[in-house]
């Protein structure tokens, strides 16, 4: 991983925003925060993240609606859901949608960090293994003699 790894954070709780971001930047991670989904979706359509936290309860929609829409564009990105509302439901939905975790409010600092870790680590190590194999598919390419020998062009009638 390049630089800094970015994380979008997303709850409508500013006290939560705020706590959380700056616990993530003294790890060392870039930290940008939405407190809705459509500032959520302004966030992503200029910068790219390596990790989204989602809450489920926000003003102007349900997190899980910004989900498959995350899942989509960014398919190898971990998106974390946040809540402060134990439902089992919420988290089979969740789950189901592409969220790579759910975790409940009020938030343990260490546990936030060892997990963020954790999250970007499988991100990377799937990452390298997909550049790996693309870099194998390449090498057997070259190796590969060629199935059919290159066509003469046919001619027109007359020429």
């Amino acid at each position: 991983m390049l630089g800094k790894p970015s994380i979008l954070l997303v709850d409508d709780e500013e006290n939560l925003r705020r706590t959380l971001a700056l616990i993530l930047r003294r790890e060392g991670y870039e930290v940008e925060t939405a407190a809705t989904v459509a500032e959520a979706r302004q966030c992503v359509d200029k910068s790219t993240f390596d990790l989204v936290f989602l809450d489920l309860k926000l003003p102007d929609a349900n997190g899980l609606t910004l989900l498959p829409e995350l899942r989509q564009r960014f398919p190898g990105m971990p998106v974390v859901i946040l809540t402060a509302h134990d439902k089992l439901d919420a988290a089979i939905e969740a789950v189901r949608k592409g969220a790579r975790d759910f975790l409940l409010k009020p938030l343990d600092p260490p546990v936030i960090i060892q997990r963020v870790k954790q999250f970007l680590a499988e991100r990377d190590q799937a990452s390298q293994g997909t550049r790996r194999y693309s870099q194998l598919e390449d090498m057997l390419k070259d190796l590969r003699p060629d199935d059919e020998p290159e066509k003469p062009t046919p001619q027109k009638p007359g020429s």
